[in-house]
């Protein structure tokens, strides 16, 4: 019995691990569908460094000059109490480029823009995302995968040889299908982070005072804009949401400076540290990659990292299989 797939890979969920395997699987000319449930694009500036491998895979994938030129390498870190500098390091001091390493230490750029760099090439390969479409069920047999789909008021079935998981750390797909999600939460590392625009600093450092009773605060200077990223570490018991008036305390609270002016905060977030990972990877013709499958401390950039390699190491997999 032939079974007619709609398209071979249905994958849900367009961050960067998305989105790198859709532009993985149109070079390879494998047919696909890319969703997300989401009524507009990621505009947040959340995993801001690339590390020397995603930069590699993006080499292969043509797009590294864009990249580049839309951030920053070896960004000195600026110490502070208060007003008073207490130094300056650049944390990949040394770290050069050599023909066997040609990127030698991460690269500083928000994640909307990595995610634009992607769509950019999906784009240009023939590829788009389907926006406001969400994976509500799906069932699987020897043959291939049903995914029911629903988009405004109405919903569809999609019928595919794969389906791949990348609906992020509360994603749909692993409870779904009841994969266990082992590890901690770590209650009493939380933090506020968020893009906001200010007047008062440079744009030559990452700006952090990490001495402060209530906790550290930094303010990162995203390259290829015009916004800060502020992360702020608070209280295990802190329930309030964040928000532009709570940033300008917290601010002024933390640098005793009044000179510091937040005028704007385009995306915040109230972040809970939660390290944990998936027992398993595939169940049968269904695959969980990226935050859907492994959970990180902020420390060392390894969300979207491991994320990007999660789906270049499936890609050429895939079309193994398919072909």
């Amino acid at each position: 019995v032939m079974t007619t797939h709609d398209t071979q890979v249905l994958i849900s969920g367009a961050g960067p691990t998305g989105l790198t395997l859709a532009c993985d699987l149109a070079r390879r000319k494998i047919t696909f569908r890319i969703i997300d449930k989401a009524p507009a694009y990621f505009i947040g500036s959340k995993g801001k460094g690339l590390q020397p491998r995603s930069l590699e895979v993006f080499d292969d994938f043509g797009i590294i000059d864009d990249v580049i030129r839309t951030g920053q390498f070896h960004l000195p870190f600026r110490g502070y109490d208060g007003r008073q500098v207490l130094g300056e390091k650049d944390m990949h001091e040394g770290r050069n480029p050599t023909p066997s390493t040609p990127y030698a230490s991460p690269l500083l750029t928000p994640q909307w823009r990595t995610e634009e760099h992607l769509r950019n090439l999906l784009e240009k390969l023939g590829g788009h995302v389907d926006l406001s479409s969400e994976l509500i069920s799906m069932g699987q047999d020897d043959e291939g995968v049903t995914a029911t789909i629903r988009g405004g008021d109405s919903t569809k079935e999609v019928r595919c040889a794969f389906l791949v998981a990348t609906d992020g750390g509360r994603s749909f797909l692993r409870k779904f299908l009841d994969v266990p999600f082992e590890g901690e939460t770590w209650k009493d590392e939380r933090m506020y982070v968020g893009d906001v625009r200010l007047h008062g600093l440079d744009r030559d450092a990452w700006h952090s005072w990490p001495k402060h009773p209530d906790g550290w605060l930094a303010l990162c200077p995203l390259p290829s804009t015009d916004t800060y990223q502020l992360q702020a570490q608070i209280h295990p018991d802190e329930e309030q949401e964040p928000s532009l008036e709570i940033f300008r305390r917290i601010v002024l609270e933390r640098t005793q400076r009044d000179d510091i002016e937040l005028t704007d905060a385009p995306w915040t977030s109230l972040y809970r540290v939660n390290i944990r990972m998936v027992s398993r990877y595939r169940i049968r013709r269904v695959f969980l990659a990226g935050d859907a499958a492994h959970v990180h401390s902020p420390a060392g950039g390894q969300g979207m990292n491991t994320g990007i390699q999660d789906a270049y190491n499936l890609g050429w997999k895939l079309e193994r299989v398919l072909k």
